[in-house]
């Protein structure tokens, strides 16, 4: 019975040494599984909200042809209290005549619906449909029709020689409680399903053209007015 003794407590020691080593392989495995499903939560995270702001300078270096540069919006999910999306663009007139500034919107996609603008079939030669909107009427569709919220804004219609600034601005907000309780859980279960069946698609992208021409003097005043030149 002596000599069996300082066996157990070998065997007892082997087995308390292989269960702590067993047990650091494991916790290092779930620490790195945590640890990469967080990088992975947080880079998704990050990615859903795109805020930049892009400087253009405007020189009218091909005479009176209107210089135009295009907006993509590209929002990966939305919801009641998301962050505030938020996309510009700054032009700077540095031409020795005054500009006059404007935008057409040349297609959204919202979770899914497809929209081409009467102005965005028109640039690609695409046939054009009673049904078709204008861009002025898918901002106001899309300024009214959802709780969440996606504006179009811009500074300035107009800039002076030299030193004119104007800013596009696009914005998308969502508030926590947008004031209809109805709406706000329909159309968070359609993003919510709509990343379950498309978790690579952004739920929103949205194609801008921001264009500026030559204000055209009046005949009858002499001051300036924005041309009517589209792009």
């Amino acid at each position: 019975m002596i000599l069996l003794k300082p066996k157990k407590k070998l065997t007892l020691k082997r087995i308390l040494k292989k269960v702590k080593i067993r047990h650091f392989i494991i916790l290092a495995i779930l620490l790195a599984a945590n640890t990469y499903a967080w990088f992975i939560y947080v880079n998704t995270v990050s990615n859903s909200i795109d805020v930049h702001v892009k400087s253009w300078r405007i020189d009218f270096s091909d005479g009176n042809t209107p210089v135009t540069d295009y907006v993509n919006v590209s929002v990966d999910s939305v919801y009641p209290g998301m962050t505030t999306f938020t996309k510009t663009i700054d032009a700077y007139n540095y031409s020795e005549v005054a500009a006059s500034v404007d935008y057409k919107i040349i297609e959204a996609n919202i979770m899914g619906t497809q929209y081409v603008t009467v102005e965005g079939k028109t640039e690609r030669g695409l046939p054009v449909l009673q049904t078709d909107l204008t861009s002025a009427q898918l901002v106001q569709k899309l300024t009214s029709d959802y709780p969440f919220t996606i504006s179009f804004a811009i500074s300035a219609n107009s800039m002076v020689p030299e030193t004119g600034h104007a800013t596009f601005t696009v914005g998308v907000a969502w508030p926590f409680e947008s004031g209809d309780d109805e709406e706000d859980t329909y159309w968070g279960n359609q993003a919510y399903q709509f990343k379950t069946t498309h978790p690579d698609d952004p739920c929103i992208t949205l194609i801008a053209k921001v264009y500026i021409s030559q204000a055209v003097s009046n005949n009858n005043g002499g001051g300036e007015t924005p041309s009517n030149n589209e792009p």
